[in-house]
């Protein structure tokens, strides 16, 4: 046997060798040591938007060492040393994220920055995207009410607005239009950056069209601003998000200490996280909460985040997905979590913004009717929902109450009519299914 020793890069960098009939023999994160038998194996690094791959021979017995696997981190953020970096998007992030284009509402506690930006090639047009409220009153467009700088390819918008949960609104080819939900919360800014796409691949009226189901969103303090020296802020959220996408958790060490002692810099790496671990993800650094009361630290975890995100429709269906609905147990008052910002919601009204959060919600609504009031948005757009990216989407060219129907038509054909088999059979909250029957 031989042992074999990977190294990449960065912290994050996912590991995987596979032998000779491309089967995973051994898996990891940053490093990865592991004894085989003689024989050839492919290995692979992979981080955020790419991957590096080397054949290896491995002879009977002794040591083989691979440290130069660097692939090239691409993120959508212009961090220095990705390969799409321009100085001119670095700068430009820099200072519009410390600028507000607009203030909406009485009470702009929060801050949404968006920065779209392209390889650094040229646009003719700028792109497409509208914020608005969840019930599509319009507050700002990067066209209108941003700054953009056509010849370097990139765009933002800084908009004032108080917590809550918004929509991004813009086209996609061939499909139409598309709502993600975005949140805002109180002293903090959140950020997201958008990849712009090729302008010739563009609907009509567009300079290209804005990739919002591959931005990478981010949560800092509201006076922080995008700062391209905290790198790893940027690029480890990244490779949290891909590692929620492929149900893995990506959280060292002080971070999960960071979750548990309140000292949260990164909230939005705290949501990724929390979610991990609500849904029994493995976690790659293998790190210390694994070897602890699950109930301690759910409590914990669940109650730090309803503090830190009082108005996050995310951070309340976590406390109840670590720790079931209702007030603070027992168990909680032991360990000493004390009263949370805001009690836990009993009811959803509005969206989580990840697309998990929200079929986890959807799949409780199947069966307790008031999780989901019937005429909420979580209700009326419940049947128009997408797939295909890690944030919550709807396609909102389609009337869903159409949806609705042809829903329930389809479990009637199946032989189905108890609600409760039903909403389960159509993925739809127990409210709508029993307001479709009501209209039937």
């Amino acid at each position: 046997m031989t042992r074999l020793i990977v190294e990449g890069r960065h912290e994050f960098t996912e590991l995987r060798v596979l032998d000779s009939l491309m089967q995973e023999v051994a898996a990891g994160t940053h490093t990865l040591s592991v004894r085989l038998p003689r024989g050839i194996y492919r290995v692979e690094a992979r981080v955020p938007g790419a991957v590096d791959e080397r054949l290896v021979t491995l002879p009977s017995s002794g040591r083989v060492h691979l440290k130069d696997l660097a692939p090239i981190l691409d993120s959508p953020a212009p961090l220095p040393g990705v390969r799409t970096h321009r100085e001119s998007h670095e700068a430009a992030a820099v200072h519009e994220s410390r600028n507000v284009h607009l203030n909406w509402g009485k009470h702009g506690s929060g801050r949404l920055f968006v920065f779209i930006r392209t390889d650094g090639s040229h646009r003719s047009l700028p792109p497409v995207l509208a914020v608005e409220t969840l019930d599509r009153r319009p507050i700002a467009s990067v066209a209108e009410d941003g700054v953009f700088d056509l010849d370097e390819g990139f765009c933002a918008l800084s908009v004032a607005l108080p917590p809550g949960t918004y929509l991004l609104t813009h086209q996609v080819p061939d499909l139409g239009l598309r709502g993600q939900a975005v949140f805002v919360e109180e002293g903090w800014q959140t950020q997201l950056f958008v990849p712009w796409g090729p302008e010739e691949e563009a609907l009509d009226g567009s300079g290209g069209d804005v990739e919002l189901e591959q931005s990478l969103i981010t949560m800092v303090p509201l006076e922080k601003g995008f700062s391209p020296k905290a790198a790893w802020y940027y690029s480890h959220v990244e490779a949290a998000l891909n590692g929620l996408a492929e149900g893995r958790i990506v959280l060292t060490r002080s971070e999960e200490r960071s979750l548990l002692n309140g000292k949260i810099e990164n909230p939005m790496l705290a949501l990724i996280g929390a979610y991990g671990f609500a849904f029994e993800h493995v976690n790659y650094y293998k790190c210390e909460l694994e070897n602890r009361n699950r109930e301690e630290w759910s409590s914990v975890i669940a109650d730090r985040l309803l503090r830190l995100l009082p108005h996050s429709p995310d951070a309340h269906l976590i406390r109840h997905l670590l720790c079931g609905p209702g007030l603070l147990t027992e168990s909680d008052r032991k360990v000493g979590v004390g009263a949370p910002a805001a009690q836990p919601w009993t009811v959803f009204e509005t969206p989580p913004i990840f697309a998990d959060g929200t079929e986890a919600l959807i799949e409780w609504a199947a069966t307790a009717e008031r999780i989901i009031p019937a005429n909420s948005w979580n209700a009326k757009m419940a049947s128009v929902r997408t797939g295909g990216s890690i944030y919550a989407r709807w396609d909102l060219g389609i009337d869903p109450r159409h949806h609705d129907r042809d829903a329930l038509a389809a479990a009637q054909d199946a032989g189905i009519f108890d609600v409760v088999d039903v909403s389960s059979y159509t993925g739809l909250p127990l409210s709508v299914i029993e307001g479709a029957i009501a209209e039937d």
